[in-house]
């Protein structure tokens, strides 16, 4: 995402129109033209810091802040087309546009920026001893700490903190824990932050509205209990299970003190922080890199674009998930969409989250659901090492509780399968992850799914499950072995799949059984055709049998074997269909690719 200040948002602010930015966009907004300020440092080095009063101290200190921002432009690495762009989202002055460049790539800082970055925080730093109290000029001095880097000096600074509202202190240091990537640590002083600070600023900070789309707000509004389902969001929008604390909730919590701290401060786009400058970072964060654009003929306006980082990704969960399993068994994978959304972020640790291609299970017992995950670890990067350890996880939330199920430390290009038993739960999300720190990837399977208690004599199907070619186990805890990694298949190999059918041997009953398998995302005239049987039978292949329930009640565990004749390379999946006389008959599918 990238926020540049050109001609078209000088427009939106005259005409009292606004805009923001998203991720890998870009964002801008156009100042007024700025004469050099009158020199400052000289006049504030005329008097000791004791001889300053409060008033005198705070006003030069936002003087001093002006300044670095104005010359900080001056020197920005240059670019073309910063302003071109059409918006694909207004807030207040700023136009927030999703430029699709993935391969941007910081350029370094100029020199003279950062020492003028250093300047400005001795400047600060002496005005500070007259007005220890100021809250402004503290953020100030962490704000421009933490953008230079400087992290242990920043820390040192806000554990000596004494401002007044010591809520702010602790807010302060979540901001610096959070960008040194403790994130429990960050989440800890932050809940402290937020059970001192006044309940109106609290609300507003924890709200997580200026984020949500329609569908979600609709979905919040419409639950009983406002605050459960809020911490369900944010408890969902956590973008890696793997790592310690919730990295997208201390993230939201910083970019409100980054807020705060800037509060009528001037931005590198030259323009006064005021509320649409708040939501556009609570939206999309701030920019990690500033660029400024050589003007077109006739503009005069300053043009700066912000960059933030170009594979950040929408990590709220999608209404569907929310509400996977609550009309039923079936699961609702969650996918990572492209384009532009309301809000984004991605932690600090990545430079790509992606989605993890594998399978995960459920298989219900008396005691909870076993869920079973199955994937092979993406290869690395181009030019990367051919080998890197792994993290992997598999873990389900449920009422905005996430626990670990299990967890495996492998390589890349390994399988890896997990299994743990989750708790009942009538809506929650299961999710399959890797971690490779050394190539700053990450990949994940997060699926919306039900768990809730299956009454003992309800006939009930589980997931299908791809196994190994050939596989042939005798039961659940033997076919946890040897689930498939991939839901990809040759042409022409064995397509084994395993389930379980609940809810038999309570009294004598025949089972049938009718597997076949069928295309995915036909058109509608292909269906229609299909209905009219003048395009052919829909199976590629079927097999059907039938045989006699058990004689005690527990679960009845099958694996039937389908061989593929020769399909065409597509999206496929297998359908079984299982019909007990007296009861309405289950439908299961497993989705899957032919190449």
């Amino acid at each position: 995402m990238s926020i540049p200040i050109p001609l078209t948002t000088a427009l939106l602010a005259c005409c009292g129109l606004a805009a923001a930015a998203p991720a890998h966009a870009s964002r801008s907004g156009a100042g007024e033209p700025h004469p050099e300020p009158a020199p400052l440092a000289a006049a504030i080095s005329l008097q000791a810091p004791n001889a300053i009063d409060s008033a005198d101290a705070h006003s030069r200190a936002r003087a001093l802040q002006t300044r670095f921002e104005r010359r900080r432009v001056r020197d920005l690495p240059r670019t073309l087309g910063g302003g071109s762009h059409s918006c694909d989202a207004i807030i207040g002055r700023l136009c927030i546009w999703d430029d699709g460049d993935e391969d941007w790539e910081p350029r370094e800082e100029p020199e003279s920026i950062r020492a003028r970055r250093l300047e400005l925080l001795t400047e600060l730093a002496s005005l500070a001893r007259a007005v220890p109290g100021d809250h402004w000029i503290f953020g100030q001095r962490i704000r421009y700490s933490v953008e230079a880097g400087l992290l242990p000096e920043a820390e040192a600074l806000v554990r000596g903190c004494g401002l007044p509202a010591r809520w702010r202190c602790n807010a302060f240091l979540g901001y610096v824990h959070h960008h040194q990537e403790d994130f429990a640590g960050a989440e800890s002083v932050f809940a402290r932050a937020l059970a001192a600070m006044p309940a109106d600023t609290a609300g507003s900070w924890a709200d997580p509205q200026p984020l949500l789309d329609a569908e979600l707000r609709e979905w919040l509004e419409a639950q009983p209990d406002s605050a459960a389902a809020a911490g369900r969001l944010w408890a969902l929008a956590d973008p890696l299970f793997l790592v310690d604390g919730n990295e997208r909730w201390s993230a939201h919590l910083s970019r409100r003190v980054y807020a705060m701290s800037s509060d009528g401060a001037l931005s590198p786009h030259q323009l006064r922080w005021a509320d649409d400058m708040t939501e556009a970072v609570v939206r999309y964060g701030w920019p990690i890199a500033w660029e400024r654009s050589w003007p077109r003929a006739g503009q005069s306006t300053i043009q700066v674009t912000g960059r933030d980082p170009p594979a950040s990704v929408r990590t709220l969960p999608p209404r569907d998930v929310l509400d996977g399993g609550s009309e039923g068994l079936d699961a609702v994978v969650w996918e990572i969409p492209d384009g532009h959304a309301r809000s984004v972020y991605l932690p600090p640790y990545l430079d790509t989250l992606g989605a993890l291609g594998g399978q995960t299970g459920r298989f219900w017992r008396g005691d909870g659901v076993i869920l079973i995950g199955a994937a092979t670890v993406p290869d690395p990067p181009a030019g990367a090492p051919s080998r890197e350890p792994v993290a992997a996880g598999l873990f389900v939330e449920t009422q905005g509780v996430v626990r670990t199920l299990g967890r495996a430390a492998v390589e890349t290009g390994a399988v890896v399968r997990l299994t743990g038993v989750a708790p009942w739960a009538d809506r929650a999300v299961a999710s399959l992850e890797t971690w490779a720190p050394g190539h700053r990837r990450a990949h994940r399977l997060r699926r919306g799914v039900g768990l809730r208690r299956l009454p003992p004599d309800l006939l009930a199907l589980s997931d299908l499950v791809l196994l190994e070619a050939g596989a042939e186990p005798a039961g659940l805890e033997a076919m946890a072995d040897v689930v498939r990694a991939s839901t990809h298949v040759a042409a022409d190999e064995d397509l084994t799949v395993a389930f379980e059918v609940y809810g038999l041997g309570f009294r004598a009953e025949g089972i049938g059984f009718s597997a076949w398998v069928e295309r995915r995302n036909e058109g509608v005239l292909s269906r229609f055709g299909r209905w009219l049987r003048v395009r052919g039978p829909r199976e590629e292949v079927s097999i059907r049998w039938e045989e006699s329930g058990p004689e005690l009640p527990r679960p009845l565990f099958r694996t039937l074997r389908l061989r593929l004749p020769g399909l065409d390379p597509g999206e496929y999946q297998v359908v079984l269909e299982v019909s007990v006389h007296g009861r309405a008959p289950l439908v299961g599918r497993r989705a899957f690719t032919v190449w």
